[in-house]
């Protein structure tokens, strides 16, 4: 993707090895859309920080990072006595930085089936996985884009972009190369509280000039009802065997809508997002995260130009704050894939299986 970083225009992936100073750089996603800052992780354990943090988001780019990490441990513990057990240790602090989405696990093992296990075969084949992602996602655009007419009003949520995905997105993939292709139509973007994804939606749709809205995710019903949407099409944290889908939490709720009102509701992923070792949403481990993201809002002072945090709750508040939420496979259209748009019953048949999955050789 294209970005002004430190007053030049360069083209950057989501996150990246940087050879020159051996260390993991990704996009602080956490400053967009007000500044465009990398973010410098020296070690694997800065690595997981900036994961759990959220300065790097997106399943997609979570597994890139997580891979890239696991290399870096490699890098540090290969000369170590202890050095198999300090790669699992170094394997759990990344799987426990975010354990909803599962490409994170999966770019783990992706690693972890290096033979030999070495520096320089780990790091070849982080940039492996991360490459697959970002070419994945250009597929994605290619396949989906078809969904789209011009005129039409499409619904997204929380963030699919390039950000998201190492490099041209997944669900934001057919809207870019639709609108890339000449047709002409309008997104409303949901805010997606508490994290407000939609911001980072925003702000790559304003990088195209492609005609957009952001609503609160509480009008979404609002102008569904009205005859406003056409097509929903968003993203997926993880998707089981049977089609179910973990995705942000307010996923469910829009599924639901669209079922009612026989909207079509799309899910878009690379096949780093595919959980082979799980048959259902039910068994899904849900993600809960500091209820301070709920409390407080970080905004953009117009007089002073920073960031700023503001609360929005008195201290004597409870709050819950699940990160994700299950979306049942009889709620989705259909699954836009690199390998096509699939249906519930050719999913794990046509793309995901032991042979075509992107993380091969996983234990």
């Amino acid at each position: 993707m294209k970005l002004e970083i430190d007053g030049k225009l360069t083209d950057r992936p989501a996150v990246w090895w940087d050879s020159t100073n051996a260390i993991v750089r990704m996009i602080d996603q956490t400053k967009i859309p007000f500044q465009v800052e990398v973010h410098n992780c020296p070690t694997y354990r800065e690595t997981a920080q900036a994961i759990k943090k959220m300065i790097i988001r997106g399943a997609p780019s979570i597994g890139a990072a997580a891979a890239y990490g696991l290399a870096q441990a490699v890098r540090e513990f290969w000369n170590s006595d202890e050095f198999e057990s300090q790669i699992k240790t170094a394997y759990n602090e990344l799987l426990e930085a975010r354990p909803t989405a599962v490409d994170l696990q999966n770019g783990l093992d992706f690693i972890c089936t290096t033979e030999p296990l070495e520096p320089e075969n780990a790091l070849n084949r982080a940039q492996l996985f991360a490459n697959r992602i970002a070419e994945e996602g250009q597929k994605i655009g290619q396949i989906g884009k078809e969904l789209i007419n011009t005129n039409m009003n499409i619904l997204t949520h929380c963030h699919t972009g390039a950000l998201a995905l190492v490099d041209h997105g997944s669900a934001l993939s057919p809207i870019i190369q639709a609108w890339q292709d000449g047709k002409r139509f309008h997104v409303y973007v949901d805010e997606t509280r508490p994290r407000v994804q939609g911001r980072m939606t925003a702000w790559e749709l304003c990088q195209y000039g492609i005609n957009h809205t952001v609503i609160c995710d509480s009008a979404s019903g609002f102008f569904i009802s009205q005859g406003k949407v056409d097509l929903i099409i968003l993203g997926a944290d993880r998707v089981t065997r049977n089609g179910d889908i973990a995705n942000k939490i307010g996923t469910y709720n829009l599924a639901v809508l669209a079922s009612r009102h026989k909207i079509p509701f799309y899910t878009a992923f690379p096949t780093s997002t595919f959980d082979y070792s799980t048959l259902t949403g039910k068994d899904i481990v849900i993600e809960h995260r500091d209820t301070i993201e709920v409390k407080q809002v970080s905004g953009c002072s117009q007089t002073l130009n920073r960031n700023h945090i503001v609360s929005l709750y008195t201290d004597e508040v409870k709050f819950s704050n699940p990160a994700f939420d299950v979306t049942p496979s009889d709620l989705i259209t259909g699954y836009i894939t690199p390998n096509g748009i699939l249906n519930k019953s050719q999913l794990e048949k046509t793309l995901f299986n032991r042979h075509s999955h992107i993380t091969k050789g996983t234990k």
